[in-house]
C-alpha cells in the first residue's frame, strides 16, 4: 500500500496515555475512599473519647484525661497492640490537648472549659506511590466541653493574630479589672483575664515582663496610670511605654479562637419596625419606620422614648439637650449605624428615674435586608459603626433573658462592613454591662469620667482589636452573670 503521508501509531500512543490517566484516577479514588473510611473510624473513636475526657475538666489532671481517652480509642479498634496507647501518646498518634490547640481545634482553641482528643493513623497509599509515598496519614479530632460558670472567663479579647498593639491601653487614668464575689461561694469569680492573640514580637524573646518598643499588647500614658487585671495572656510580647502594668503577664500564650463564632444575630423579618420620634410644634410624634428610610435623626431640646424594633438607616442624635430613653428589648440597626455625639445625653433609665438600673437591651448593627432596592455601598443600607462619644452619657445593660442573654452591643461579623468601628464613652457618665461583640472591628472605650461612679463598664469585649483610653479612671468588674453565656456540655466539635 502506498504511503499517503498520514502519521502512524497516534491512536496507540493516545490509548496508552489514557490508560495511565485512568489508572491514576482509579488509584486516587481508592486512596480517597480509604481515607474517608479511616477518618470515619477515627471519628467514632475520638468522639466518645473526648466526651469521656471532659469529665476530668476541673476534677482531674492530664494523666486522668489520657488514661480515659486511651480506653475509648482502644475500645474502637485503635492502638490495641502490645505497645498500646503509651506508644501512641509518645509518637503523637494520639493527642489529648487541654485546652484544645492545633489545626483541629478551630475556634475552640485555648478554651479552658474544653478538651480535645486527636487520633492519627495510616493506610496504604496507591496513588501516593507514584510520588514515593507508600502510606497516607489521616488525622481526626474531637472537642468536648464541661462548662462551669462562664463560657468565656476573659474580660478583654483581641482576636487579631498579627497586629502590634492589638490590645492597647492608652490614657492617663487607671483601668481596674477585678472579679466580683460569687454569691454561691463567697469568693471572687475566676475570670476577668485579658487575652491578646497577636504574634507581634519584635524582640524575639519572652520574659513575661513588659519592655519598651512594639508588642502585641501595649500600655501607654503618664507615669501614674496603670492597668490592673487578674492575668494578662499575650501570644506575642508586652510593651509598657508609659504607666505600669500591675498584673501577672504571660508572653507566648496560646492563641484562642473566637468563642462566639457560631452565633447568629436576630433576623429583621422577625421584628416590628421601630418608631422614630420627631418634634411637630410643641408635640412629639412617633412615626413607624419602613425599609426605605434614611435613618432616624433627632434635633432640639427634647426628651423622647425609643421602643425595640428595626431602625432602618440607623440613628443620628447630635443636638444639645436631647435625652433618649430606651425601653427594654432588641434594637436592630439595619444599615447606617449609630452616631451619638456632642452634648447629647443618651440615658436609658426605665421610666426616666435616674436611680433605676439601666434598661436591658441589645443593639445589633447589620445591613438592611428588607429593602430590595438597597445596593452595596449605599450608606442607609450598609452596616455602619456604633458611636456613643463626646459629652454623651451612656447607660445600658445587656439582655437578661432569651437566646442572646447578656449581649449588649453586637457589630455583625457577617455583614457587608464588619470592620466598622465601635466607640463608647466620653465626658459623660458611663454605666454599661454585658458582652460587646465585634469580631472584625476595633472597639474603643473612652474612660474620661472621673471615679468609679461615672466610669463603670462591667463588660466583656470580644473584638478584632480594642483600645481603652481617656484621662479618667475606668472600673471594669468581671461578673459572668452580666455576660453572654451558653452552657456547653458534651461534644461541641
Amino acid at each position: 500500500m502506498a504511503n499517503d503521508g498520514t502519521p502512524r501509531g497516534q491512536v496507540l500512543l493516545i490509548v496508552a496515555l489514557g490508560m495511565i490517566v485512568l489508572l491514576g484516577i482509579g488509584a486516587l479514588v481508592v486512596d480517597l475512599g480509604l481515607s474517608w473510611m479511616l477518618r470515619r473510624q477515627e471519628q467514632n473513636a475520638a468522639d466518645p473519647a473526648a466526651i469521656a475526657t471532659a469529665q476530668y475538666i476541673g476534677d482531674g489532671g492530664i494523666a486522668d484525661m489520657e488514661e480515659i481517652a486511651c480506653f475509648y480509642v482502644q475500645e474502637n479498634g485503635f492502638f490495641a497492640d502490645d505497645s498500646g496507647c503509651a506508644a501512641a501518646l509518645a509518637s503523637g498518634q494520639l493527642d489529648v490537648n487541654y485546652p484544645p490547640s492545633g489545626p483541629h481545634a478551630g475556634n475552640f482553641a485555648g478554651r479552658p472549659e474544653m478538651v480535645q482528643v486527636v487520633v492519627q493513623s495510616d493506610h496504604p497509599s496507591f496513588f501516593g506511590r507514584i510520588f514515593g509515598d507508600d502510606t497516607a496519614t489521616v488525622t481526626t479530632g474531637a472537642v468536648a466541653a464541661r462548662e462551669g460558670q462562664s463560657a468565656n472567663s476573659n474580660s478583654l479579647v483581641a482576636l487579631d493574630p498579627v497586629s502590634c498593639s492589638a490590645g492597647f491601653i492608652n490614657g492617663n487614668g487607671d483601668v481596674l479589672i477585678e472579679p466580683v464575689t460569687n454569691p454561691d461561694t463567697g469568693s471572687p469569680f475566676a475570670g476577668g483575664y485579658v487575652h491578646v492573640n497577636s504574634e507581634c514580637d519584635p524582640n524575639g524573646s519572652f520574659n513575661d515582663a513588659c519592655s519598651n518598643g512594639n508588642g502585641a499588647f501595649k500600655k501607654s500614658g503618664n507615669a501614674g496610670s496603670s492597668i490592673t487585671a487578674p492575668e494578662i495572656f499575650i501570644h506575642g510580647t508586652c510593651v509598657a511605654s508609659g504607666g505600669t502594668v500591675d498584673s501577672p503577664v504571660t508572653e507566648g500564650a496560646p492563641q484562642i479562637g473566637d468563642p462566639l463564632a457560631q452565633l447568629r444575630g436576630p433576623r429583621q423579618e422577625d421584628y416590628n419596625a421601630g418608631f422614630c420620634p420627631r418634634k411637630v410644634g410643641s408635640m412629639i410624634v412617633y412615626e413607624e419606620m419602613n425599609p426605605t428610610w434614611d435613618g432616624c435623626s433627632l434635633s432640639g431640646n427634647i426628651t423622647v422614648d425609643l421602643l425595640p424594633g428595626v431602625y432602618y438607616g440607623g440613628w443620628k442624635f447630635s443636638s444639645p439637650g436631647t435625652s433618649v430613653r430606651m425601653h427594654p428589648g432588641i434594637y436592630i440597626i439595619a444599615g447606617g449605624g449609630i452616631s451619638v455625639a456632642g452634648p447629647t445625653i443618651f440615658a436609658d433609665e426605665v421610666g426616666g428615674d435616674p436611680t433605676d438600673d439601666p434598661a436591658r437591651v441589645l443593639i445589633f448593627s447589620t445591613d438592611n435586608t428588607e429593602d430590595p432596592s438597597c445596593t452595596t455601598g449605599l450608606a442607609r443600607c450598609t452596616q455602619g459603626g456604633i458611636t456613643f462619644v463626646g459629652q454623651t452619657s451612656f447607660k445600658a445593660w445587656g439582655l437578661d433573658s432569651g437566646p442572646w442573654k447578656g449581649m449588649l452591643l453586637w457589630q455583625d461579623g457577617h455583614g457587608s462592613n464588619p470592620t466598622a468601628p465601635v466607640a463608647i464613652g466620653g465626658q459623660g457618665a458611663l454605666n454599661i454591662a454585658g458582652t460587646i461583640y465585634a469580631p472584625k472591628a476595633n472597639v474603643t472605650i473612652h474612660g474620661n469620667g472621673t471615679g468609679t461612679a461615672t466610669g463603670v463598664a462591667a463588660v466583656q469585649i470580644i473584638s478584632w482589636t480594642w483600645e481603652i483610653k481617656g484621662n479618667g479612671d475606668l472600673y471594669m468588674p468581671y461578673d459572668p452573670g452580666q455576660l453572654y453565656h451558653i452552657t456547653q456540655q458534651g461534644l461541641v466539635h
